[in-house]
């Protein structure tokens, strides 16, 4: 940066350094990519917000290196039950419990290398942060606010503030990821809109301090309790063993802005008794069912609540922006790096966005059986009358909520259907399913999970970009398809798995496999290693004529 112009040049600038602008800087860190993160804030939030990464996130985390410390640093143990109990109060009756809510299971027959973790997001961020401020090519620049974007053919200029100085800076970049979240400035100046509905519910959310509630909870600890009586549908948990706990009151009065008074007056009638409790952060939220329009405009891209905005249940939305943020990372690295073409691109709305619309009604689904709109009446009610209403609730609770703490099909079954980066070998789709999950490498699914001995699974053994598998022990030679690779300059590496049972498993001989663990291409023999190599590297669109690099 020189001190007369005051402009910095990068090659992506990441607007917004939450943990999908963290994550995309981590990934592109981790490939080599000049970028730089700017957020508009100088402090974390009090509040939470996201507190699941779920078992997809935390195999990504994993393919960074960082399970083991986001697990060492959630609040909560990954030995904390992680069961979600449903009540008439936490003094009250308890209706019903999902054990294993959101699969934190630890088990090796399960078709994930990584459970589930309860972890808030604001520490969740401190991870990612801390890895990507190890890496040499990412700048971190907090109190910065963009305001404005202009782009050419060739680059985005970014007209942003320092909030401390006043100071007017231009950032020069390749690329700019709007990162920003739900008021995303990068999409209001791409003049972008969002399609759906902006107000389902307003919600009201607090952290308190609580030190004596673990004395009422005693035997029952949860992760989430859901209260279900007529005066206060509310969700509230631990956020640490100490006596820090979330509370969220549901389809709140005065569009969730709530005094400190009235909010501790909510979580008390939750609670069920008078308790000692201190007001930590008091805020609000609004339920929303919104998806972007288009997710691209020429060199800029939006991710996360930029790009899709639905309610928590199901806790997919901060999960789905860090698989936005990896989806989009490798594919920008490719293209910054030289072998990448155009339609790898174009393909980051065409994968994510009809994931993203499946997950948004499935998560709009999960809202619309919240405790607010469960049938009530009677439920505390003592008594036979009373037993009997509790007894019809418990399952209506069962029956109703199932999918939305088992989702395994929603968070490891999604597809990139229709990509034009994925050979597609003429399979018959297979279908979508909320709680069931069965693992297939149809071109476009996330490559099976298999444990290769105690502590290896197949992900550990794949590449940081393509990896070819030959399964079984008469796989074919592999060099047709190294030699197009290279010729096109696309880093792949051979892994020879000679396992009967993988090649039963991935219905194939060959499997390429993309930095993201998604499948691109299979097939038993190797026909046309030039056009495989050009369509998944985004150099040939789907009819088949050659894109320009970008």
């Amino acid at each position: 940066m020189t001190s007369e112009s005051n402009e910095l040049s990068v090659d992506v600038l990441i607007v917004g350094g939450g943990p999908v602008g963290t994550a995309l800087a981590v990934e592109l860190g981790s490939r080599g990519i000049r970028c730089q993160v700017v957020e508009r804030r100088t402090s974390k939030t009090p509040q939470p917000k996201a507190k699941l990464t779920n078992v997809r996130t935390m195999t990504l985390m994993r393919r960074w290196g960082l399970a083991d410390e986001v697990r060492s640093a959630a609040p909560l143990p990954p030995t904390f039950p992680s069961d979600i109990a449903f009540v008439t109060r936490l003094t009250g009756w308890e209706l019903f419990r999902f054990s294993n809510g959101f699969s934190t299971t630890v088990n090796h027959d399960l078709p994930y290398p990584e459970p589930a973790q309860q972890v808030p997001q604001n520490v969740l961020e401190d991870v990612l942060r801390a890895r990507a401020g190890s890496l040499p090519n990412v700048t971190w620049s907090a109190g910065v606010t963009v305001e404005r974007i202009e782009q050419t053919a060739d680059h985005v200029i970014a007209h942003a503030t320092e909030s401390a100085t006043g100071k007017s800076l231009r950032i020069r970049c390749r690329y700019l990821a709007g990162c920003d979240g739900a008021h995303s400035v990068v999409r209001q100046q791409l003049g972008v809109e969002m399609d759906g509905d902006d107000v389902l519910a307003h919600n009201a959310a607090a952290v308190f301090r609580a030190p004596t509630l673990w004395s009422v909870v005693g035997d029952r600890p949860a992760a989430h309790y859901w209260t279900l009586n007529p005066d206060t549908p509310a969700a509230l948990g631990p956020l640490d063993t100490s006596g820090l706990w979330w509370f969220q009151l549901i389809e709140a009065p005065a569009e969730g802005r709530l005094t400190d008074d009235e909010i501790r007056q909510s979580f008390l009638r939750a609670v069920g008794r008078e308790v000692p409790c201190e007001v930590v952060a008091n805020g609000s939220w609004t339920a929303a069912r919104l998806i972007a329009q288009r997710y691209r405009l020429g060199r800029v891209f939006l991710l996360g609540d930029a790009a899709h905005l639905h309610p928590p249940t199901g806790g997919y939305g901060m999960n789905m922006g860090v698989g936005d943020a990896v989806d989009l990372g490798w594919k920008l690295a490719a293209v910054l790096s030289g072998w990448g073409g155009t339609a790898l691109l174009d393909s980051y709305e065409a994968e994510r966005r009809p994931v993203h619309q499946r997950v948004v009604d499935e998560a709009v689904h999960n809202f619309e059986r919240n405790p607010a709109q469960l049938p009530v009446l009677g439920v505390e009610e003592p008594g036979v009358d009373g037993d009997r209403t509790r007894k019809q609730v418990a399952e209506a609770v069962r029956a109703e909520k199932v999918r939305e703490f088992a989702s395994l099909g929603v968070q490891l079954g999604y597809r990139y259907e229709n990509s034009p980066v994925v050979v597609p070998d003429q399979t018959d789709p297979t279908p979508n399913e909320v709680s069931t999950y069965v693992p297939t490498a149809r071109p476009g699914h996330l490559a099976p999970h298999v444990w290769i001995d105690e502590e290896r699974c197949l992900y550990d053994l794949l590449g940081p970009d393509f990896t070819l598998l030959r399964l079984g022990a008469d796989a074919p030679d592999a060099e047709p398809l190294l030699k197009a690779a290279a010729a096109a300059g696309v880093p792949v590496r051979v892994l020879d798995l000679p396992d009967p049972q993988l090649r039963d498993l991935f219905e194939a001989r060959m499997v390429l496999v993309r930095p993201d663990q998604h499948v691109a291409w299979r097939a038993d023999e190797l026909v046309q290693p030039d056009h495989v190599i050009d369509r998944v590297r985004g150099a040939e669109t789907p009819s088949g004529e050659l894109a320009a690099h970008g």
